[in-house]
């Protein structure tokens, strides 16, 4: 079997935050086991403090000294973080960028060659510029490799490599399969066994004359969808590192499986594709993966396939 190539280079967006900073010693943990480049990345974004000129059409008005204060501080707070990992014996380098915040990460990430993002999700009560439904979303949406999300709240302990299982969803097209690659790149990386996972959801028939729609499950259909399931998990697991487990269930809600899936095998993480357009409408950003991020306590792994 192939060797996947391990990251060369990994990349933290940073804001000065606790919040943010969860995710840095999963990166230098990984950067360690890879030998890879560690890079903390803090934006410097002055759209966010200009203020306005209040009066029958606000007017943004820019205040030289001020931006030139936030820069400032923005860099201390990169240098601040550097130092103490230095002080740990951990060598990283930052880069304070310009602009905003998720243009200016996605063009360094791919000038840099960033193999991975690893970055703080669920940030809330201070860390308005990393939280899913703007920075992250925004990113997760844009970006060209892989993101790994920390889980930014709900434990007060350090976050740390996860251990046990890569639970790989599969909806069993081509879209969902590009996960996969990077899954093995990471489940490599981080010590971690493959386990492939598929959801069956029955269908919604509709129901004359009522004029509504119902979920009706034909039970044989549904024990051949099942088998055929099992078995493309099957094959896919067959060129997948040795140990690669498979399992599938139905059931309503897709969401709800992934996140009990995780749950029932203590998976140390998830790996999933988004923003699937065209065959993958189960699994797109907004909907199945949205809600599987918003509402797991696991780490996930998301790749935008091109």
């Amino acid at each position: 079997m192939h060797r996947p190539a391990m990251y060369k280079t990994i990349l933290v967006p940073f804001d000065g935050s606790a919040l943010s900073g969860r995710a840095v010693p999963v990166a230098v943990a990984l950067a360690r086991r890879c030998g890879a480049r560690l890079i903390l990345a803090l934006v410097h974004d002055p759209s966010a403090y200009i203020p306005f000129v209040p009066g029958e059409v606000a007017i943004p008005v820019y205040d030289a000294e001020l931006v030139s204060e936030h820069r400032k501080q923005d860099q201390a707070a990169l240098d601040a973080a550097l130092a103490e990992l230095a002080t740990q014996g951990i060598s990283a380098t930052g880069v304070l960028l310009e602009g905003t915040i998720v243009e200016a990460l996605v063009e360094y990430a791919q000038s840099a060659g960033v193999d991975l993002t690893v970055m703080t999700s669920h940030g809330r009560r201070g860390f308005a510029r990393l939280r899913l439904g703007s920075v992250a979303t925004a990113y997760l949406t844009r970006a060209t490799a892989p993101v790994y999300l920390v889980r930014g709240s709900g434990s007060d302990a350090t976050p740390e490599l996860p251990v046990g299982t890569l639970l790989c969803t599969l909806d069993g097209s081509p879209f969902a399969e590009a996960i996969l690659p990077h899954a093995r790149v990471f489940a490599e990386a981080a010590g971690l066994t493959m386990g492939l996972f598929s959801v069956a959801v029955p269908h919604a028939m509709p129901m004359a004359p009522f004029g509504a729609e119902a979920l009706l499950a034909d039970d044989s259909a549904m024990v051949l969808e099942e088998a055929g399931r099992r078995e493309y998990l099957t094959r896919i697991a067959s060129e997948c590192p040795p140990g690669t487990t498979v399992h599938s269930v139905t059931d309503m809600s897709a969401a709800r499986a992934i996140i009990d899936e995780a749950t029932r095998t203590a998976a140390g993480a998830l790996a999933m594709a988004t923003h699937g357009r065209g065959g993958l409408k189960r699994m797109v950003l907004g909907s199945v993966i949205d809600e599987v991020i918003r509402h797991t306590h696991t780490p996930v792994l998301v790749y935008r396939p091109s």
